[in-house]
């Protein structure tokens, strides 16, 4: 999977997005409804933007969550795949047995051949579990990003919530602390940004392991008898 796959809206979102949307800026930091109601529609352009940010943050973690789904469906194709391949490999080794009891050299030599090329279609089958298993944690380990994401479009629309409400003039925002907003929205940032750098690490092991998996392809293993699935 191409890194912009992954990182896509995130090298930019990160710094507008967040986490889980039950989890509020604050729960002492909260603009309530009617307040915000209050407010003239040409005064609210940076809380629309806000929540457009904020929908664009769920929209990802529903696009993130059916690419998992996607991976773990050919995770399970892979591991099929390298079952049939042992399979193979273990009747192969049978045949070459038999061959061997024989003492009819060519016929040994025809079944070496054969379990030479199901022991690679083995290796080919195994190097590509690997890979479609390290591409379901990249998955799993973004959708958390993506779900960190909305966590910081939603602490960053309180914040817009509250800065217009406080520039009406609402003796109730006064109530409230500006730095709450500021907190919340910092925290989320920074929470995002950590789960930024697992996704990353993941997606490099996934891609190593994609890499070995292509290079052995490119060397012949696998055979005739190997159904391979593509990426």
């Amino acid at each position: 999977m191409a890194r912009r796959m992954y990182l896509g809206v995130a090298g930019t979102a990160l710094l507008l997005l967040g986490g889980c949307a039950s989890h509020r800026a604050s729960s002492s930091a909260k603009v309530e409804e009617e307040w915000v109601a209050r407010v003239p529609p040409d005064e609210l352009g940076s809380v629309q933007q806000a929540a457009l940010a904020e929908e664009q943050a769920r929209e990802q973690i529903t696009r993130t969550q059916v690419a998992r789904k996607d991976a773990e469906a050919a995770k399970e194709v892979a591991q099929r795949n390298e079952e049939a391949a042992k399979s193979r490999h273990a009747a192969a080794r049978l045949a070459l047995k038999s061959a061997e009891d024989t003492g009819d050299s060519a016929a040994i030599e025809q079944a070496q051949a054969t379990a030479c090329t199901a022991q690679h279609a083995v290796t080919l089958a195994e190097a590509e579990t690997a890979w479609r298993d390290d591409a379901v944690t990249t998955l799993k380990s973004l959708e958390d990003m993506r779900q960190r994401e909305l966590d910081v479009a939603d602490a960053q629309l309180e914040q817009a919530r509250y800065e217009a409400v406080n520039a009406n003039a609402d003796v109730r925002a006064k109530e409230l602390n500006a730095g709450d907003f500021a907190s919340a929205v910092a925290d989320a940032r920074r929470k995002a940004s950590e789960q930024q750098n697992q996704v990353d690490a993941n997606l490099q092991r996934e891609e190593q392991a994609k890499a070995r998996w292509q290079q052995l392809q490119e060397q012949g293993y696998g055979g005739s008898g190997a159904q391979q699935q593509q990426p």
